[in-house]
């Protein structure tokens, strides 16, 4: 139940607040946050706009001075390295004009926690399934890709970037969230875990000498803004480095995702429109390398979403759609 207090001082914690802050009481959390703020930003917490995030625990806030900012704190173990990179990149990007919010503070370890502050930039999320928004995505990613080309520092400290990502090691990485157990295979499942080395043998196999860059990543419209056909914001930025088919690849593999979870992964046909239009804005047409690569870090990030589904069924949560979609298709998608 919310209070009347406008700095949600007596709000109970959700759920990945618990997770990401542990035994700690609503006005011990507002108090941190909001000594923190005064001793970096100079102003204190005067309101709370909202309360998102499902892995890392992000509040919108208006200050006493009226400047409106977003604190994440990241679910530990942080590995502040890549946590320092996407603040960097988000700093180099919204120097060029790029619509991201600006860093303010950040990363630091506060009581244990790490935390990051930034301009609250607002917007309507779009359908991602609109064509004319499915462009402006893949427009979005080849332009911040080519922006970060300047800063090859950034590489070594993204690295393999989150969970998702990390199909280097094959089925499966440790998930960002204790929440599931990817380490055994239900009775019927073990198609999934054929799908997912196959995925990502495709991308070993082809990814080539290509030049590693780094990008967002998990670009998906949930994490966009747009305003009359003009990408105004893009948020919760973690870095991945790869070559540009690989995480152009990741971003085929879901870009019409909501925010609030539930569907949108591409059917096959999808992943391929938009490689067609990231080819199409950054003006170079993937050799049939490229495409296997892309096609392979498409299918990895659709078989992970599968494994995590089938992981929640102990918690009676699962999305057999996306499942039923996946093994339905799987030959389709390393084939795009």
């Amino acid at each position: 139940m919310q209070t009347d207090d406008p700095t949600g001082a007596a709000d109970p914690l959700t759920a990945t607040e618990r997770a990401v802050h542990g035994d700690v009481t609503p006005a011990a959390l507002h108090a941190t946050l909001d000594r923190w703020l005064r001793a970096r930003l100079g102003s204190g917490i005067a309101a709370v706009r909202f309360r998102a995030g499902r892995i890392d625990a992000v509040r919108g806030l208006e200050l006493a001075d009226g400047r409106a900012v977003v604190v994440k704190a990241h679910r530990p173990p942080v590995d502040l390295a890549a946590v320092g990179a996407a603040v960097e990149a988000q700093r180099v990007l919204a120097a060029a004009g790029f619509p991201c919010p600006r860093p303010l503070a950040g990363p630091e370890t506060v009581e244990g926690r790490v935390l990051t502050a930034e301009t609250l930039v607002v917007g309507p999320r779009p359908d991602g399934r609109d064509p004319v928004v499915r462009r402006l995505l893949a427009e979005g990613l080849a332009r911040h890709v080519a922006v970060l080309r300047s800063r090859p520092d950034l590489v070594a400290p993204a690295g393999d970037g989150p969970s998702w990502c990390r199909y280097r090691g094959g089925p499966w990485p440790v998930p960002h969230d204790t929440l599931v157990d990817l380490r055994t295979t239900e009775p019927g499942e073990a198609w999934l875990d054929a799908f997912g080395r196959r995925a990502a043998q495709q991308v070993l196999d082809h990814r080539g000498d290509d030049a590693v860059v780094v990008g967002h990543a998990d670009w998906y419209a949930g994490n966009t803004a747009v305003v009359d056909g003009v990408l105004v914001g893009v948020f919760d930025w973690e870095l991945v480095a790869d070559t540009e088919p690989v995480v152009a690849g990741f971003a085929a593999s879901c870009f019409a995702s909501s925010a609030t979870g539930g569907g949108g992964l591409s059917t096959p046909e999808e992943v391929a429109a938009f490689l067609a239009d990231h080819e199409q804005a950054r003006g170079q047409v993937l050799s049939g390398r490229q495409r296997r690569a892309a096609a392979g870090a498409a299918a990895w990030i659709l078989a992970f979403n599968a494994r995590w589904q089938v992981a929640l069924r102990v918690h009676g949560a699962c999305d057999e759609g996306v499942v039923s979609l996946v093994r339905e298709r799987q030959e389709d998608y390393l084939a795009v």
